[in-house]
C-alpha cells in the first residue's frame, strides 16, 4: 500500500509539473508583445523539457519492475545454486547438494506436485495414503512408529488440464502427483527425534500436506501445524478414526479444530475421513422369530470401507485451481533453502581457511616483535602484516580489494583497537597470564610478541565477521569503517574470558620457542 501511495504521489508530481509548464507556455503565447518575449518564451520551452525530462527519467529509476516468480525464474536460480555449489571445496557435499538441487529440477521440469500426510505417530497416516490410492501400500499398525523411513507413492487418475501452464499439446497434460508417508511427531528415543527432524524437513519441502489427527489437536500438534502454516505450506487437517467417536461427538470434535485453526486454515481445509474403520459384527437370523428372540444363526465380522471422500474432494480442488501457484511457491521455497545450505557451507570452508590465514599472521607478528623488541607496542608500525593479511581474507570471500583499501582497513581497525584501550587490556591480562603458566613464565621477553599477536587475533576475526554480515556491501565505504569498528568492539569483549587468554598464550608462546630456536 506504501509502495502504491509513493508512486501516485510522483505521478501527480509529474503531471503537476507538466500543467505548470503548459499554463507558463500558454501564459507567454498570449501575453507576447515584444520581440524579447520570444526569447523568453524559448527559454521557457528549453527548460520545461529538460524539467520534463529530468522527473521522467528519475520516475524511472525510482519506480522498479517488481519480480516476477515464474518457472523461468525458478530455472534461473538453480542454474545459479549449481554454479555456486561448485565453489564447495568438501567432495562429499557438494555432491549432496548437487544431487538436491537436480531433484529440485527434475520435480520442475516434470510437473511433479509431492503431498506429504504428516502427523503423531499412529494416528492414521498411512491408512490415509492406502484409501487414497484404493489398495494397501504400506504397512499400519496400533503402536507409535510403524513407518520407520518415508514412503513414496504416485498418486493415479489425476488429469487436469494445468491452470496458469500454456498446453504443450491440444490434449491434456498428465500431471505428476507423489504421495509422501513421513514418520510421525512425538516418537520417543534418539532415533524417534531423528525421524521427528526428518520428517518435519520434508513437510517444510511439500507442495501440499495433509496433516493427519486422530482427535481434537494436543499442544504438540498444534505449534507443528501453527508453525508449518507460518511458512506459507497449504495445509488440509484430516480428522481421522472418526468411527469410533458417536455423531454428536464427531461433530463437537469437528467444530474444535475449525475453531482452533481459523486464524490459519480456511473452514474448508478442515475435513473428518475414516481411513480405516473399524469391522462391524453382523448377525444373521433364519426367520423373524430367531430375530425377536435374538438367537442368531450365524455371526461373522465384516470390513468397512474406507470414508475418504471428503479428502480426496478437497485435494483434487486445490489441484484443479492452486496447483501452479503451489508448485512455484514451494519450489522458490525449497530453492532458497538450498542456497541457504549452499551459502552455509561456503561459510563453514572460508571460516576454516580464514582461522588458518589468522593463524599464519598473527605468529608472523608475534615472531617479528619478539626478534625486534619495541619500548611500545605500536599497531600502526605492525600495519604492513595486518594488510597482507586483510587481502588475504578477502581473497577468500571473493571481495574485491586492492593494497590502498586494505592499509586503510588495517588502520581503521588499529585505530579502533587503541581506542578501546585493547593494548594495556590485553597486555595486563596477557602478563598474569605469564605468572602461571611455566612455558610463558621461562620466555619473559616474548609479552610484547603475545599481544601483538593477540591484537592480529582480533583484527583477522573482526573483518571475518565483517565479510559474512555484509556480503553484497561495499568494503571501502563509510559505513563498511563504522560496522567494522563496531566488530572490533564486540569481538574484543568476545575473547576477554580468563580461559581464552591462558590457551592463546599458551598457544603462542610455544609457536614462539619453536620458531626462535
Amino acid at each position: 500500500m506504501l509502495n502504491s501511495r509513493m508512486v501516485l504521489s510522483r505521478k501527480s508530481l509529474f503531471i503537476g509539473v507538466g500543467i505548470v509548464s503548459v499554463a507558463a507556455i500558454a501564459n507567454a503565447l498570449f501575453s507576447l508583445e515584444h520581440d524579447w518575449h520570444l526569447l523568453s518564451l524559448s527559454t521557457l520551452m528549453v527548460g520545461g523539457t529538460l524539467l520534463f525530462v529530468n522527473v521522467r527519467q528519475s520516475l524511472a529509476t525510482v519506480i522498479e519492475e517488481p519480480i516476477v516468480i515464474d518457472r523461468s525464474f525458478l530455472f534461473k536460480e538453480l542454474r545459479q545454486a549449481q554454479k555456486t555449489i561448485a565453489k564447495i571445496a568438501n567432495i562429499s557435499r557438494r555432491e549432496a547438494l548437487n544431487e538436491q538441487a537436480q531433484q529440485i529440477t527434475s520435480n520442475l521440469q516434470k510437473n511433479n506436485f509431492r503431498i506429504v500426510v504428516f502427523g503423531t505417530g499412529s494416528a492414521g497416516k498411512t491408512s490415509v495414503i492406502n484409501a487414497l490410492l484404493g489398495r494397501k501400500a504400506g504397512k499400519t499398525a496400533a503402536t507409535i512408529g510403524t513407518t520407520i523411513t518415508r514412503e513414496e507413492y504416485g498418486y493415479q487418475g489425476i488429469d487436469f488440464s494445468p491452470v496458469g501452464i500454456t498446453p504443450i499439446h491440444t490434449e491434456k497434460i498428465k500431471r505428476q502427483v507423489s504421495l509422501l508417508d513421513t514418520s510421525g511427531i512425538q516418537e520417543m528415543g534418539e532415533m524417534g527425534q531423528q525421524r521427528e527432524l526428518e520428517a518435519i524437513k520434508l513437510a517444510q519441502n511439500a507442495d501440499l500436506m495433509v496433516f493427519v489427527t486422530a482427535g481434537d489437536l494436543t499442544n504438540t500438534e498444534y505449534r507443528e501445524l501453527d508453525r508449518l502454516a507460518s511458512l506459507g505450506k497449504r495445509v488440509i487437517l484430516a480428522f481421522n478414526k472418526t468411527d469410533l467417536y458417536l455423531p454428536s461427538d464427531r461433530e463437537y470434535v469437528i467444530n474444535q479444530l475449525k475453531a482452533r485453526t481459523q486464524q490459519f486454515l480456511a473452514a474448508t481445509d478442515v475435513v473428518a475421513i475414516a481411513a480405516n474403520p473399524s469391522p462391524i459384527k453382523v448377525r444373521q437370523y433364519a426367520n423373524a422369530e430367531a430375530s425377536a428372540s435374538h438367537e442368531a444363526t450365524q455371526e461373522w465380522w465384516e470390513n468397512v470401507p474406507p470414508d475418504v471422500a471428503a479428502l480426496k474432494e478437497r485435494i483434487e480442488t486445490i489441484l484443479s485451481n492452486e496447483w501452479e501457484d503451489l508448485l512455484i511457491q514451494n519450489t522458490h521455497l525449497q530453492i532458497q533453502s538450498l542456497l541457504q545450505e549452499i551459502n552455509g557451507t561456503i561459510n563453514q570452508e572460508r571460516r576454516q581457511d580464514a582461522h588458518t590465514i589468522i593463524n599464519r599472521y598473527q605468529i608472523i607478528a608475534a615472531t617479528t616483535v619478539f626478534a625486534n623488541p619495541i619500548p611500545a607496542l605500536d599497531l600502526l608500525a605492525g600495519a604492513a602484516i595486518n594488510t597482507q593479511m586483510l587481502l588475504d581474507l578477502a581473497k577468500i570471500y571473493d571481495r574485491p580489494l586492492n593494497f590502498k583499501q586494505a592499509q586503510q582497513l588495517a588502520t581503521t581497525i588499529a585505530q579502533q583497537l587503541l581506542q578501546l584501550g585493547c593494548i594495556e587490556i590485553a597486555t595486563s591480562a596477557i602478563a598474569s597470564c605469564f605468572k602461571v603458566n611455566a612455558i610463558t613464565y621461562a620466555i619473559g621477553g616474548s609479552m610484547q610478541a603475545v599481544t601483538a599477536a593477540y591484537l592480529t587475533h582480533i583484527g583477522g576475526m573482526s573483518f571475518v565477521e565483517y565479510l559474512e554480515q555484509q556480503p553484497e556491501t561495499a568494503i571501502t565505504t563509510p559505513a563498511a569503517s563504522n560496522a567494522l569498528q563496531n566488530l572490533c568492539q564486540k569481538t574484543f569483549k568476545s575473547l576477554q574470558s580468563d580461559r581464552f587468554f591462558l590457551d592463546f598464550v599458551t598457544q603462542i608462546s610455544k609457536r614462539i620457542a619453536i620458531a626462535t630456536t
